[in-house]
């Protein structure tokens, strides 16, 4: 910084702005959210552990199978690792804070929120149907 510039930062009162000056986000707003977004900032680091069912998106789960003959269904869930998880009614799903909302025999309704172009949160409603395994299709072929 040459001396000119210095001796007009002095001038304006602003002396301590030169090469010293380092920017602290905290305590101020976003830059990249709405400036009318009346919606609060969902905060990421709850303090209620996740359940290894909610640390994956939907599409990275599928449905297996379906125990229905009982008082409460339930159902298995396969992850893409291919370990299993028995879930019920109302159980939390999903990494969009999904919760289990009913059981069919062939799928499993979840519903999600989801915060729209306006940052509106509404329920989506999604589901996971279960999937035929290659082992049931080839005795469905044998049988005819």
């Amino acid at each position: 910084m040459c001396l000119l510039d210095k001796k007009m930062l002095v001038a304006q009162g602003q002396e301590g702005l030169g090469e010293d000056y380092h920017y602290t986000p905290t305590g101020k707003r976003d830059p990249f959210t709405p400036p009318f977004s009346t919606a609060a900032p969902e905060t990421a680091d709850s303090d209620e552990p996740k359940t290894p069912l909610q640390r994956f998106d939907l599409g990275q789960l599928k449905l297996v199978g379906v125990i229905w003959e009982t008082d409460e269904p339930r159902a298995l869930i396969e992850d893409s690792g291919g370990l299993g998880y028995i879930i019920t009614r109302g159980t939390l799903i999903g990494s969009r804070g999904g919760i289990v909302k009913m059981i069919e025999p062939k799928r499993v309704v979840i519903e999600e929120y989801e915060t729209d172009f306006f940052g509106k949160r509404q329920i989506q409603e999604k589901e996971l149907r279960l999937v035929a395994t290659e082992s049931s299709q080839e005795q469905k072929k044998e049988s005819k």
